[in-house]
């Protein structure tokens, strides 16, 4: 008699990957439904956010609206390289993807916004999966890991688009460089661990590049202990990390060298200088805020935290106690250490060594940001930690224990200490007693393995809504919208400026104390300075606020509560209450000049400027040898159309040779064209173009097409080309680990 053999088939791996893809999904959207089901709160009501970020961002979706990628922002300081200012990251893929979404008047619409921060934190969650996954972690515990890690502690806090763009793909990359030591494919996951360091190195903030790079340098040597060939592999990633950055990289250095930076001091700093320590003082973590990893809302740097509740926190200790034969665990914990230190900035040795000794370092000027390598260890330890406890039942009762006593102390300490009433302190305490009665449970054979995995996991997410989405306010409030509104407002101002009213090109003067936010790349006007990190250091040669030098740059408008200056005319009065006037003796922004005066220092040049007695409109000022014009009798005729953000046509009829001059920034990569020839831009009056054209009638092109941006793309697509070529080899090799 044949017996009848059962056999269980197991789903498809592909079809197990897709259901936990869609449960991290679903997690996503139930932990951050205040932003994707309503439409009563933001993520993004925050200075550096509404002042900067964002209105970039609108520009730049704007233009790929409009079917084209910008290279120059006219609308903020006289105009400036967009790629090589870096903020937000106008090359990050999701970035370029986010500007195809649809806008709302021409402007980005919230909703969008909150859709892309929700996804930026389930890519993170989904990454540490990928990773908790390759290191043979079970599919539960890498879904806890996950949630720790995408939506609690540093990821979950920072307020920073560029920040966090650069911050999601650490586990990532980890994953890729732990692959090639152990022989998986070497060079094929070294290629793809460098791209996608690459990919944060286009996020638009160096800070977590720098951190996440010198974290996997270490690593690598680490690796390379046992078998010194890894060393070949380490610098192949780090290749094609550079060559996969250069689209970015090489503009940021060409800007970082001509500008100059604003870093929270009084003065600003060159390409040369070196931040002051004073910054990282400023910044360190404080010894307080480490307590801040079990007890929400305590401690952490300018909206970034280390929360992730006690639950999650005994998952950590329970990974470090119980797994530490586990060579990734000493890794981890190790990790740990280090970036603990570092973080504390001034309060240990360590953060000042490394300013003091290695390159960039000092460019990381925030040592707290060190949070996302302390975030990315415990998230690692937890993720073991939980995968022990649900596959042994011996840990739980030391870690139950443990949960029980934390609970009842804090839940005492709620009735004696003024510090622990917040309702986060007591639903902290009673996810750790809940936790201790799930391992209770669990170690008694009460409860299966799917409930408690489901129930632990449920406690940290819990414990996590302590973290940033307590702090978003709800739109009815009082106190929301105190940026966003600034930002949003003054649509009638913007709309008078690019009517006919306001004449062809006009440029705005802000009071910065009326309206903080960047009106000109958030509206789409032309703004005389603006909220930047950086600017062009030729612009710092000049006193901006000065009536001669911003009639001589082309400011024909002032916007304020109040007229600044004599003689200027009230042009329009927006619903806000903020006025704009006309400034009644600005020069056009196109014009020509015959005659020409030279100076050999900045403070010439500044004295210069405000001399009544030069006629800086029929006059250029030149540092250093001038071009040879001619004077002569007979009117200019000269008509001019900006074309698009960084292309200007002109038409202009000289009686004889001069000097056609643009009031917008001189910078490397403006190139001219004169009737089709090409002609050199020259910079006058120390901080604008012009170009020298003949007698008669001319055709006059401006083109923007600086070379940095076409070698850096080149860099891009070969390392693009590299990594392509590695992965289809797939050239492996054994290597002990």
């Amino acid at each position: 008699m044949a017996e009848n053999h059962q056999f269980e088939r197991k789903p498809p791996q592909a079809a197990q990957t897709l259901k936990w893809f869609l449960l991290l999904a679903a997690l996503t959207v139930s932990f951050y439904w205040k932003l994707l089901l309503t439409d009563q709160y933001v993520w993004f009501d925050h200075p550096d956010m509404a002042y900067l970020e964002l209105p970039r961002l609108s520009f730049e979706a704007r233009e790929i609206h409009a079917g084209r990628f910008p290279l120059w922002d006219p609308h903020i300081w006289m105009g400036q390289p967009f790629i090589g200012q870096t903020q937000p990251g106008p090359l990050f893929p999701l970035n370029l993807a986010f500007g195809k979404t649809s806008l709302r008047g021409g402007y980005p619409r919230f909703s969008w916004l909150n859709v892309y921060w929700a996804l930026l934190h389930f890519l993170a969650a989904w990454f540490f999966f990928l990773l908790a996954r390759d290191l043979s972690l079970s599919r539960e515990a890498a879904l806890g890991g996950a949630c720790i890690f995408g939506f609690g502690g540093f990821i979950g806090s920072v307020a920073w688009l560029d920040v966090l763009n650069g911050a999601i793909w650490a586990p990532l990359i980890l994953m890729f460089v732990l692959r090639a030591g152990r022989g998986r494919a070497t060079w094929r996951d070294s290629a793809l661990g460098g791209l996608f360091l690459g990919v944060a190195w286009l996020s638009g903030h160096h800070e977590m590049p720098i951190l996440t790079s010198a974290a996997m340098g270490v690593t690598w040597l680490w690796l390379a202990r046992r078998d010194r060939r890894l060393l070949a592999h380490a610098v192949f990633f780090f290749a094609i990390a550079i060559l996969i950055a250069g689209a970015q990289l090489l503009p940021t250095i060409e800007f970082g060298r001509l500008s100059r930076r604003w870093i929270g001091l009084e003065n600003t700093l060159g390409w040369k200088d070196k931040v002051p320590y004073l910054n990282h003082e400023f910044y360190s973590l404080t010894p307080r805020a480490l307590l801040g990893v079990v007890i929400p809302k305590l401690g952490g740097f300018a909206d970034t935290s280390v929360y992730i509740g006690w639950v999650a926190g005994a998952m950590a200790f329970t990974g470090a106690a119980f797994c530490w034969s586990q060579r990734i665990v000493r890794w981890a914990a190790a990790l740990l250490a280090v970036s603990t230190i570092y973080s504390l900035g001034v309060f240990t040795p360590l953060n000042g060594v490394l300013y003091a000794l290695f390159p960039l370092m000092d460019k990381a000027r925030i040592p707290a940001r060190g949070i996302l390598l302390i975030h990315l260890a415990i998230s690692i330890l937890a993720a073991y930690g939980l995968d022990k406890l649900l596959a042994e039942k011996r840990p739980a009762r030391r870690v139950g224990s443990i949960l029980l006593w934390v609970g009842l102390a804090v839940l005492a300490g709620t009735l004696t200490s003024p510090l622990l009433v917040d309702g986060m302190h007591v639903l902290g305490a009673m996810a750790a007693l809940a936790a201790a009665a799930v391992l209770a449970g669990w170690r008694r054979g009460a409860l299966s393995r799917p409930v408690v995995a489901a129930s632990l996991v449920s406690l940290i997410l819990i414990e996590l809504t302590g973290g940033a989405p307590s702090a978003w306010l709800n739109r009815h409030s009082k106190d929301a919208g105190k940026f966003t509104a600034p930002m949003t407002g003054n649509q009638d101002i913007a709309a008078y400026l690019k009517s006919a009213d306001a004449g062809p090109t006009p440029r705005v003067a802000v009071d910065d104390n009326a309206l903080g936010a960047n009106f000109g790349d958030w509206h789409g006007v032309d703004m005389y300075q603006g909220y930047v990190a950086g600017v062009s250091e030729n612009l710092t040669r000049h006193e901006m606020h000065l009536p001669r030098t911003q009639d001589l740059f082309g400011v024909t408008h002032w916007l304020g509560k109040d007229a600044n200056r004599e003689g200027q005319q009230l042009a329009f009065t927006g619903q806000s209450g903020l006025k704009l006037f006309r400034n009644p003796t600005v020069m056009p922004r196109v014009r020509t000049v015959h005659r020409t005066h030279t100076v050999s220092s900045d403070g010439e040049l500044r004295i210069a400027l405000q001399n009544p007695a030069i006629d800086l409109a029929q006059t250029a000022v030149f540092l250093g040898k001038a071009p040879a014009l001619e004077t002569c009798e007979g009117a200019t005729a000269i008509r001019w159309q900006q074309e698009t953000t960084d292309r200007w046509r002109i038409e202009a009829e000289l009686p004889c040779r001069g000097l056609v001059v643009v009031s917008n920034t001189f910078y490397p990569g403006w190139e001219a064209r004169v009737d089709g020839n090409p002609a050199p831009v020259i910079e006058a009056y120390g901080a604008l173009q012009s170009v020298v054209v003949e007698k008669g009638k001319h055709v006059l092109e401006l083109r923007f097409r600086p070379a940095s941006v076409y070698k850096g793309a080149g860099m891009t697509l070969l390392g693009l080309a590299l990594a392509a070529i590695a992965c289809r080899r797939r050239v492996a090799r054994k290597v002990r680990v």
